[in-house]
């Protein structure tokens, strides 16, 4: 146990030091704090993004449409959101004076890399199949999916720099403030409680209603392997593969030119992959197994203003989607 959470969660010495007065209250509280601080920030840096892109159309006479799908638009849509959560962890580093084990960054054993390689083939295969169901799903009731990509251009040493912002800032920024910051603050909820909260807050906070499942299912193995490995390492390493084998997929096409037969083959050892790894988390991996310990109502309230904000986001993208 770190010294945040120690006397009901409070930050170890935050009593005799005026400085911290702030987040001289429970470790959950400052995990709903966080959560809603980054969706806030998020917005605004949409809102701002978006009435600086107006300005440019109208000073270069060039309309919206055909600027977003420029790549300068489209690295700096992915950009912007890294600089939030980067802000948030700086504010969160600053004010609580936070170590690097209060991130989650602490020793893993090296069986947690093998199992999250093992898991992120898993996740990556057969949760596309899965998706790609739920994808039929919303289909059959009028709910047309996006169908321009907002990837950056890949072509040639373009994928570099699509690696780094799509794979390498966001494995490390989402799963240090996730499975890290707030992760370490809600533990006690339980293992079960907060593996269905990590799956629940990841899937609204992408806000894509045709991704919602796989999302979901992604934040709960993600919390899992985190809570067993005691450490936020091993889950940046399975964001980043899953990040980065989708860019490479849409780089090289590998996927649409294997056969049939080999789809089936590479369907069936990622399900066999998954299946594996997250049956070895929840049944031999129990030494971290945590029972409830606390309520969780001291995190909701505080998160609850992102939460509304997510969920309003996702009711209007799939309001979008269901006018086509």
């Amino acid at each position: 146990m770190n010294g945040m959470e120690q006397n009901n969660g409070a930050p170890a010495g935050g009593m005799n030091n005026p400085k911290r007065s702030l987040f001289d209250q429970p470790r959950k509280v400052v995990s709903g704090i966080v959560f809603s601080g980054t969706i806030v920030g998020m917005v605004l840096i949409s809102l701002v993004f978006s009435i600086t892109l107006g300005f440019i159309s109208a000073a270069s006479d060039t309309p919206v449409g055909e600027l977003q799908t420029t790549d300068v638009y489209k690295y700096f849509s992915y950009l912007l959101y890294q600089v939030v959560y980067v802000g948030v962890m700086l504010a969160f580093a600053l004010i609580y004076k936070a170590r690097p084990c209060e991130f989650g960054y602490r020793k893993v054993r090296a069986r947690y890399f093998f199992i999250a390689i093992v898991l992120a083939f898993g996740l990556l295969f057969s949760l596309n199949w899965v998706n790609g169901w739920f994808v039929e799903l919303l289909s059959l009731i009028g709910y047309t999916a996006p169908g321009d990509s907002t990837l950056p251009s890949v072509a040639g040493g373009g994928i570099v720099g699509v690696l780094f912002v799509v794979a390498v800032l966001p494995a490390f920024c989402e799963e240090t403030i996730f499975r890290g910051i707030i992760l370490d603050g809600v533990k006690d909820i339980g293992t079960v409680a907060a593996c269905l909260l990590g799956g629940l807050l990841f899937s609204i906070f992408h806000q894509n209603p045709t991704q919602t499942i796989y999302q979901f299912i992604c934040g709960a193995a993600f919390t899992l392997l985190a809570i067993r490995a005691d450490s936020v390492i091993p889950t940046i390493l399975v964001h980043f593969i899953n990040n980065a084998v989708i860019i490479f997929d849409y780089r090289f096409e590998f996927l649409a030119k294997i056969s049939a037969g080999g789809a089936i083959a590479v369907y069936a050892v990622s399900a066999v992959c998954l299946i594996a790894s997250l049956g070895y988390l929840i049944f031999f991996d129990k030494k971290t197994n945590r029972k409830k310990e606390g309520a969780i109502k001291p995190f909701i309230l505080p998160a609850l203003v992102g939460i509304i904000l997510c969920a309003v986001m996702w009711i209007a993208n799939f309001a979008t989607g269901m006018m086509g």
